[in-house]
C-alpha cells in the first residue's frame, strides 16, 4: 500500500498564521508606496498644469514679472478679479469656490482628477492630491504661537509659490519664476537647507514642513526613502 502524506491541523494553521504575519508586515509598506507614487504623479501634474496656464496667460497679460505680487486688501486688485484674469480661464476642466480664512480670501481650485490647488493672496498656493483631505473650515486657523497653522504640509497637502515679481532677498528661487514649490527664505537649494531647523523644513515633528515640496523636486520629483512624513 502506498502511503499518503498530508498536513496535519496544526501544521495549516501554522502556516496560514505566518502569511498572515508576513502579510500584515508588508501590506501596509505595499499601501504606502503605492500612494507615494500616486502623490508623485499628481506633484508633477499640478507642476505641469499651472506653469502651462501661466504660458497661456501671458499671451493675454504680458510678462509674469510683470504681474501684481499680491491681491487683496492694501494691494492695486482684488483677489476675485486676479485669479479670474490671470489664472481660471487658462485652466482645464475646474471648478472653484472661495473662502474667508486666516489673512482673509482664498480660493479652491478643483481639478478633474479628485485634486484641490488653494491659493492664498496670490502668491501661497496650498495643494492636496486628494480633495477629501482639504477642509476650509480647518485650513489656516492660528496654532497656540499666534502663526498661521499648517499642520499637514508635506503629508496632506503640499506648499508651492508664484512670486515672480518680487524682489525681496526671501524670493531668490521664486523671482522671475513661474509655479514653484515652496522656496520662501531658503539660502540654498540642497536637502540640508530644507530639512534643518527653519519655519518651513521638512523634518520629523516639525508641524509647518513647506519645504517638503521643493525637497521632493530636488529628488527627481520622487518621495525620498528617508522622507519624514507619510504622505496621504
Amino acid at each position: 500500500m502506498k502511503k499518503s502524506f498530508a498536513f496535519t491541523l496544526a501544521e495549516v494553521l501554522i502556516t496560514l498564521g505566518i502569511i498572515g504575519v508576513v502579510a500584515a508586515m508588508t501590506l501596509p509598506a505595499l499601501v504606502q508606496k503605492k500612494t507615494n507614487s500616486e502623490v508623485e504623479a499628481k506633484l508633477k501634474k499640478i507642476y505641469s498644469a499651472m506653469n502651462q496656464a501661466i504660458l497661456l496667460s501671458e499671451i493675454d497679460n504680458g510678462p509674469k514679472e510683470y504681474w501684481p505680487h499680491s491681491c487683496g486688501e492694501d494691494t492695486d486688485i482684488d483677489c476675485e478679479t486676479y485669479y479670474n484674469k490671470y489664472f481660471l480661464k487658462y485652466l482645464k476642466n475646474v471648478s472653484h469656490k472661495e473662502f474667508e480664512a486666516y489673512g482673509g480670501y482664498n480660493i479652491a481650485i478643483y481639478f478633474a482628477d479628485g485634486t484641490v490647488l488653494v491659493g492664498k493672496s496670490g502668491y501661497d498656493y496650498f495643494f492636496f492630491p486628494n480633495a477629501k483631505n482639504f477642509d476650509e473650515k480647518t485650513f489656516g486657523l492660528i496654532n497656540d504661537s499666534g502663526y498661521t497653522s499648517r499642520e499637514g504640509s508635506g503629508s496632506t497637502f503640499f506648499a508651492f509659490r508664484f512670486s515672480p515679481s518680487s524682489t525681496l532677498e526671501g524670493d531668490k528661487f521664486h523671482y522671475k519664476k513661474g509655479f514653484e514649490p515652496y522656496k520662501w527664505e531658503l539660502e540654498e537649494l540642497t536637502k540640508d537647507a530644507m530639512t534643518e531647523s527653519s519655519n518651513y523644513s521638512c523634518s520629523a515633528g516639525h508641524v509647518n514642513g513647506n519645504y517638503c515640496t521643493a525637497l521632493i523636486q530636488l529628488n527627481g520629483w520622487k518621495i525620498p526613502d528617508d522622507y519624514p512624513y507619510k504622505v496621504k
